[in-house]
């Protein structure tokens, strides 16, 4: 497993006496609109946690899941035009 230097350590003495170094988790940020940039109605998971998940809990069932709804509209609407 590869650790990137910028993770945060911190020494944990465990059971057995020995101190071991253990890695603070990065959080995941939240899904976001490709076009606008705004929040996606997703779960803000780890790439580990969202392996375990269905792919209907992964994204929404429509065209074009990385756009917001409203961004999803508009282009529609240019295509139609």
């Amino acid at each position: 497993m590869i650790i990137p230097r910028s993770t945060k350590k911190y020494k944990v003495k465990i059971p057995g006496g020995r101190t071991v170094t253990h890695f603070k988790k990065r959080k995941s940020s939240y899904a976001r609109c490709k076009k606008c940039g705004a929040k996606l109605n997703r779960p803000k998971l780890s790439v580990e946690q969202l392996k375990r998940l269905p792919k209907t809990k992964k994204r929404s069932q429509r065209p074009f899941p990385e756009l917001c709804s409203k961004c999803m509209r508009e282009y529609f609407k240019e295509k139609v035009r």
